[in-house]
């Protein structure tokens, strides 16, 4: 893959069929791949330099020994008794797969398409990452519009008062924070050893709280009959200034996970997802549209200059979201990253 990626870097292509005519026989001749696992590196070669085209990056990017492989419908074939075979440069091999409930469930269920997959290897565990693909039902007609204001303090909050706290998940990094930095400061060969015991253990808390908030969201809106209307926060780190004592925190707010996690449920849910312009919706009052800076007194506030309305500062956020979303077509409008990751979960 570093051989293609080199390639289409010097070449500046990133067309998987013109990369194609400049590697295909190079590959196979020079590496010994089969034609499948040629085109699959390909593939994961042109997607990594469009990538880092695009990121505005001057490094072509490279690939190490245990990076991931990838696989197509012909590279491998999922066969009786949870067994995989995977193509390999020695032949196939076959592999035992050791699956959850959950993913046995999707994956002997006859509904979805199994697509491609991903081999990768993390400390020293071999896993396979299966996407399925389906098609998405038809949204039933939505009856109203539930708002989500999404947060740090309160992690969502929505038009109907409900609120997901985000205390938990402060505590939980703050903790996992002092506890690094011990380690770091330590610098022995045993708090290195537990430094990587710990790695994404973080991450894998924050995920698990964002399905769990996500679930609950999409089923309340399929339970309601109500569409979701959430707010468009594309490159928000980018537009706002964060004191630098809030930058960490700011910085670890898993925002566009939970955001990716809420649209592919809601996808399977057949719930509506529209996105608004979060511009102003924390000043504007939900009674009478007063909108003033000075409207929000504190983080969780609210109470407007003009008629004197007090609410949660996050809640009178959400109303105005559901608000907003009624004058937009109800429409779901998941991003290609969003699409991905879906497949991939």
């Amino acid at each position: 893959m570093s051989y293609c990626a080199s390639l289409a870097w010097e070449q500046a292509v990133t067309n998987k069929n013109k990369l194609h005519t400049l590697v295909y026989h190079a590959t196979r001749e020079q590496f010994g791949l089969g034609a499948q696992l040629a085109c699959c590196a390909r593939d994961k070669a042109a997607e990594a330099v469009r990538a880092a085209r695009s990121n505005g990056s001057d490094t072509c990017p490279t690939f190490t020994t245990d990076r991931s492989i990838r696989y197509d419908a012909r590279t491998y074939r999922l066969m009786s008794l949870d067994r995989v075979s995977l193509n390999t440069m020695q032949g196939r091999v076959v592999g035992q797969l050791v699956l959850g409930e959950y993913q046995r469930t999707r994956l002997y269920d006859t509904t979805w398409k199994i697509g491609g997959a991903e081999l990768i290897r993390r400390d020293g565990v071999w896993y396979l990452h299966i996407t399925q693909t389906k098609a998405n039902p038809t949204p039933s007609e939505p009856t109203g519009v539930l708002g989500v204001d999404l947060g740090i303090v309160n992690l969502v909050s929505d038009s109907d008062g409900e609120q997901y706290s985000g205390e938990q998940v402060k505590r939980v990094r703050e903790r996992r924070f002092k506890h690094r930095q011990r380690l770091q400061k330590r610098n022995t060969r045993r708090a290195r050893y537990r430094l990587r015991q710990l790695a994404r253990k973080e991450a894998r808390f924050a995920k698990d709280t964002n399905h769990v908030i996500s679930k609950s969201l999409v089923e309340k809106a399929r339970r309601e009959r109500k569409a979701l209307a959430l707010e468009d926060l594309t490159n928000i780190r980018k537009r706002g200034t964060v004191r630098k004592a809030q930058r960490r925190e700011h910085s670890s707010w898993a925002f566009a996970q939970l955001r990716a996690f809420i649209v592919y449920k809601a996808a399977l849910a057949g719930v509506p997802v529209q996105f608004v312009c979060p511009r102003n919706t924390s000043r504007t009052c939900s009674v009478c549209g007063h909108c003033d800076k000075h409207n929000r007194r504190s983080q969780g506030h609210f109470q407007c200059g003009v008629c004197g309305h007090t609410a949660n500062a996050d809640t009178n956020a959400a109303i105005n979201i559901s608000r907003a979303a009624v004058i937009q077509p109800l429409v779901l409008r998941p991003t290609g990253e969003e699409r991905a990751q879906a497949a991939a979960l």
